[in-house]
Order: structure tokens, then C-alpha cells, then sequence
């Protein structure tokens, strides 16, 4: 890849076709209106993806072999205590995901307000449930630390 455009266009087309998912499908605006509570996610280990569905149709995916910070954020928000409650929909999973992958790709510090300050980071039994108000001073802290975070 040279500036975003790929120096070989056919080695492009091959790698996009073959190995990467279109997100084409994905209905951005849409996302606040899908429940986190009643999707279904998957592995999968071929595409080395992390896919979510909603009413059996894939409506979210991203990539793991990138980090995992979809798959993060979605054990997060399966910890969530209220995981019935308005504000636990795609639109936010994605936006935890990308808290996720900010604080990890620019060592922004703030695994505290992630993960809560008793994660030993391997326990699950260890994570401090998300709630709506940590959730909101997550974003606000990433921004104030890294003004080009893009959340």
C-alpha cells in the first residue's frame, strides 16, 4: 500500500476479495437501534474475524487478527449488569471498540476506566461491570488525552 492505494492493484483486489470481509452491509445509522442483549456473536476463526448477528442476519464484524477490540468490547458489555438499558446498543459497542483500540494502539493509560481497577488481567471474574456514567467519562477521557483520537 503506497498513500492508501495499493502499489499492485491486482494483489489488492485478491487480498480484499479473499481474505477481507465488505462492511458494505453494515448500516451505520441503524446501529442505536439494535439491542446488545439480543445478539449472537461468533468467531470466526477462518476470516480470523469477530461477527455479530441480530435476528440471525450479520450486522457488525470486525477483524481480530487487528487486536481484538470488537471482541473486547463486547465481553465488556456482557458483564454489564443493566444490559437491558437503552444505552447498551451496537452504536455504543462500536464506540467502546474503538476505546479500546485507542488506548491500546496509542498507550493512552486509561485500562482503569476499561476494565476497572480490579482486573487482574486474566481473571473475567475480575472485571468492574460497565456502567452508563463510566462508559460516558471513558470517551470524554480519550479525547481530553489524545485530541486526535477518533472515538
Amino acid at each position: 500500500m503506497n498513500n492508501g492505494k495499493c502499489a499492485n492493484n491486482r494483489l489488492c483486489s485478491v487480498f480484499k476479495k479473499d481474505i477481507m470481509k465488505p462492511t458494505t452491509y453494515i448500516n451505520w445509522d441503524g446501529l442505536k437501534d439494535i439491542p446488545f442483549f439480543y445478539c449472537d456473536t461468533k468467531e470466526d476463526e477462518e476470516n480470523k474475524d469477530f461477527d455479530i448477528y441480530y435476528q440471525g442476519k450479520l450486522v457488525l464484524h470486525d477483524y481480530n487478527h487487528c487486536g481484538h477490540y470488537l471482541y473486547t468490547a463486547a465481553l465488556l458489555f456482557s458483564k454489564i449488569r443493566n444490559i437491558t438499558a437503552d444505552w447498551v446498543n451496537l452504536h455504543n459497542l462500536w464506540i467502546l471498540r474503538d476505546c479500546v483500540r485507542e488506548n491500546y494502539n496509542h498507550g493512552i493509560g486509561v485500562d482503569d476506566l476499561i476494565f476497572g481497577e480490579n482486573f487482574d488481567g486474566k481473571n473475567l471474574d475480575t472485571l468492574t461491570p460497565l456502567t452508563k456514567k463510566r462508559f460516558d467519562y471513558l470517551c470524554k477521557r480519550i479525547k481530553e488525552l489524545d485530541p486526535y483520537a477518533t472515538i
